[in-house]
């Protein structure tokens, strides 16, 4: 089978790294040719999986440089699609040419009527990593300080172009929405009641690759005492007050008491409440060194107000590493209560810091949680589990031809 995995970033972000393991994984049996704007990674990263990469946008010719460069400063200056209209154009073109069996867009913002203009030469499957695709929206949140965010919202200029019913309404445009949470699943099928599917298909990990390591081990590279109990957590600075950080700093702080170390993964630098149990660290990249960072900590803390399926959780439980879990989004269908982790409502601080004194204090409980995480994460989420799933998805809309 012929497949083009399209994705606005190579690597780096949730969806991203979503769409490269899948395309990793199709690789093993397929043609996959995988299609990125916007490059954080070199092209090592495509090194031995069989994966065709082309970066859409970019052009070694010169005469193509200036194009691109003219028509983005053309769409910055007058508010106009000239530069997603061109994008577009080359890329439909290059999907002409390489005639692909699906074409599978992920964190994807070309307009409803030009993905519909796509589905009507070739199956499409939408993998939904947010509601941008049928809300407009990545998401919206009512923050723990009352705050009202909606993030990535289309800018009003631009509203008529991105009109969910453009596809949900056309009949002609081959689509399949593949939300990876069942919560997720339930929102779009709220907006294409029936005109389009929604089919949860999970996220996969790389196995293989990501487990559990020593415990003292983990906590030497990492620069940590392996006698502490150990809180781990992200704190990305692009979505700030959805991923919720500073819930857990508060609740951190109601507990001083307990003689405890928190890593913090990332960046810290929108807060100015410090606690000396805090341990910061940079950003980590590559399989290792994340395998290394779950496999320090007891538990993973997840705070997020709102997310869908995201990576770290699998990551962590791949790595044996329990998780403490906001009852929000996706994370409820990873976080089982009493067989892979604790679940905690993101807006209640005290009791967050009930869980955390309550773990501190059954430490036996973590262990007899750990043995559940990885098999869990083997029996539903492993890289080819996802592949196969959509695969049969492939299959399916393949025959509508």
């Amino acid at each position: 089978m012929r497949l083009i995995l399209y994705s606005e970033n190579d690597y780096g972000c949730g969806a991203s790294i979503a769409a490269f393991r899948l395309a990793a994984a199709a690789a093993k049996t397929h043609e996959v040719m995988y299609v990125f704007e916007k490059q954080k990674s070199d092209y090592s990263l495509y090194k031995n999986t069989g994966i065709r990469p082309w970066h859409l946008g970019r052009s070694y010719s010169l005469p193509k440089k200036v194009i691109y460069r003219l028509a983005r400063t053309m769409a910055r200056y007058t508010r106009t699609e000239v530069y997603r209209n061109l994008i577009f154009s080359v890329f439909l073109s290059r999907v002409r040419q390489f005639r692909p069996d699906v074409v599978h867009l992920h964190n994807c913002y070309f307009t409803q009527k030009q993905i519909a203009k796509l589905a009507s030469e070739f199956p499409v499957v939408w993998t939904m990593h947010d509601q941008f695709a049928l809300y407009g929206y990545n998401y919206k949140i009512k923050a723990l300080d009352g705050e009202e965010i909606t993030y990535c919202p289309i800018e009003p200029w631009r509203r008529h172009l991105y009109r969910p019913e453009d596809i949900a309404g056309n009949k002609a445009a081959n689509v399949t929405f593949t939300p990876p949470s069942q919560w997720l699943t339930d929102l779009a099928e709220d907006v294409l009641k029936g005109r389009k599917k929604a089919v949860t298909v999970n996220n996969g990990i790389p196995l293989s690759s990501i487990g559990n390591i020593e415990k003292a081990e983990a906590c030497e590279y990492v620069g940590i005492s392996p006698d502490k109990f150990t809180l781990l957590f992200l704190a990305g600075t692009g979505a700030w007050k959805r991923k919720n950080i500073d819930a857990v700093i508060e609740a951190v702080k109601m507990v001083p008491e307990l003689d405890m170390q928190v890593v913090v993964i990332g960046s810290v630098a929108k807060t100015d409440k410090r606690d000396p149990r805090l341990v910061i660290k940079g950003s980590v990249s590559g399989t290792d060194a994340i395998s290394r960072y779950y496999s320090c900590a007891d538990v993973f803390c997840i705070p997020s107000i709102v997310d869908n399926l995201p990576n770290t959780v699998l990551e962590s439980l791949a790595c044996s590493t329990p998780v403490l879990g906001a009852a929000t989004g996706g994370i409820p269908e990873m976080v089982i209560e009493g067989r892979t982790g604790w679940i905690f409502d993101p807006y209640d601080i005290k009791q967050l810091s009930e869980k955390i004194k309550y773990l501190y204090e059954n430490r036996d409980e973590i262990k007899s949680i750990k043995k559940n995480c990885r098999p869990f994460v083997e029996e539903f989420f492993g890289e080819d589990t996802m592949a196969a799933n959509y695969e049969r998805i492939y299959q399916e809309i393949k025959g509508d031809r």
